[in-house]
């Protein structure tokens, strides 16, 4: 499959996850129906993230540099911010800038070392 596939992909996982983020903020974890589909979006966008990003690896023979093991667990961390929301271990303010500050770094590490997006 051409990396190009990949790579959108891999964007509308990222979409999908901060959709989910986003909803799970929002719903009542006391109702489990109210965030029983919050929580299913944000573990399809961690599932399109993680698949499509083994895939463009494999395609384009990278390895496991530090930067993409770097990702992998600013993925764990963006998986567990789940159990955060659900919990209210911190107020959503503290939530939402954790979620994008670890959004931005893993964006550019995606961006400063991505193989696809260089002509």
């Amino acid at each position: 499959m051409d990396p190009g596939i990949y790579k959108i992909i891999h964007f509308v996982g990222l979409i999908v996850l901060f959709l989910g983020i986003g909803s799970l903020m929002t719903s009542d974890p006391k109702k489990p129906a109210s965030f029983r589909l919050p929580a299913m979006i944000h573990g399809i966008g961690l599932l399109l993230i993680l698949v499509s990003g083994f895939g463009l690896q494999a395609k384009l023979k990278l390895g496991f540099p530090i930067w993409m093991i770097s990702k992998l667990v600013i993925l764990l961390a963006l998986g567990g911010s789940i159990a955060l929301i659900k919990r209210r271990a911190l107020p959503p303010i503290v939530i939402y800038i954790l979620v994008i500050f670890l959004g931005s770094i893993a964006a550019y590490l995606g961006f400063s070392n991505s193989m696809v997006l260089r002509p």
